[in-house]
């Protein structure tokens, strides 16, 4: 039985979709038909998630898998060992079959639970400056109409909790805790079998990165990678915007004709501003241990991220 054998793992908003794409234009990696199935994340389930994110993520499994032919989604937590291995088998053929899920760096079973389906496989994990990253989370999340507080109160909201859901929670702050999230593949995976990239250099210099993947990958590094920018971010422009998208949506944009559409995103949708000071400053507080932690645990350099 063909299995996937090559995991993205996350974080979220470091680029993971950018790099599952150059991964899935090699030859030798076959992608699935949900960049997303989550099925590693046994503690992370729909029927644990809010009204409002279910809504957005438009998930049934049944359905899904009862069509011949396997539509491409961007997520859905596939539950079922069978339907999991009907969606790898459906992967086109190649040295690997590439999992990017980006649940699974701060799912706590995720790490054990791909181990034991595949002690083998290679993992990778993107990391973004969590300052950074937050706030692309958080202007993602105003795309979307899924917030309305400012950041700051979005992030003082979070500090207050145990810990952030997945599911209920946007997580700003919790997908950050990179430290935290890699020790358990760390733990359970051999060194050499996990590979963690910066979302930095991914940036600068994408080429160099590719060329570390597939000597990670033994692979051919002549392929060269199709690159391209995924997922810019935008916010909407107003509060009219922000109501329109918060209950119209993609529903909305769907009744719409096609030659329409570009003009209706250039009115709902702008580039977001600067990061403000205070949130900026918020954020550098909370992030500098598990920085300082990550720092230790990889022996890498991350000056960079605590300014």
């Amino acid at each position: 039985m063909t299995k996937a054998n090559l995991f993205l793992i996350g974080a979220a908003k470091a680029g993971t979709t950018a790099l599952a794409e150059m991964l899935g234009s090699h030859p030798e990696i076959a992608s699935l038909a949900i960049k997303e199935p989550g099925h590693f994340c046994t503690d992370l389930r729909p029927a644990q998630f809010s009204d409002s994110y279910n809504q957005m993520l438009q998930w049934d499994e049944e359905a899904y898998f009862s069509k011949a032919h396997y539509e491409q989604r961007h997520m859905g937590f596939v539950e079922s060992a069978t339907h999991y291995n009907h969606l790898v088998a459906a992967a086109s053929k190649g040295t690997y079959v590439l999992d990017a899920s980006t649940a699974y760096l701060y799912s706590e079973t995720a790490a054990q639970q791909v181990h034991t389906y595949h002690p083998n496989a290679k993992i990778i994990a993107v990391l973004r400056n969590p300052v950074s990253r937050a706030y692309s989370h958080y202007n993602m999340a105003l795309k979307y109409g899924k917030e309305q507080r400012s950041f700051v109160d979005a992030l003082q909201a979070e500090s207050q909790l145990k810990r952030a859901q997945w599911g209920q929670h946007e997580c700003y702050l919790e997908l950050g805790n990179y430290a935290q999230q890699l020790r358990s593949w760390r733990e359970t995976f051999p060194a050499g079998q996990i590979l963690i990239l910066l979302h930095d250099e991914l940036k600068a210099n994408p080429e160099s990165v590719w060329d570390r993947v597939l000597h990670f990958l033994d692979l051919d590094t002549q392929t060269k990678p199709q690159l391209g920018e995924s997922n810019v971010g935008e916010v909407p422009t107003g509060a009219l915007s922000s109501w329109f998208i918060r209950n119209l949506g993609a529903k909305g944009a769907r009744m719409l004709p096609r030659s329409l559409k570009p003009l209706l995103k250039s009115w709902l949708l702008s580039p977001p501003e600067p990061i403000g000071d205070d949130a900026q400053r918020f954020l550098v507080r909370y992030f500098a241990p598990t920085i300082d932690a990550l720092e230790a645990d990889l022996d890498i350099d991350l000056t960079h991220w605590k300014k």
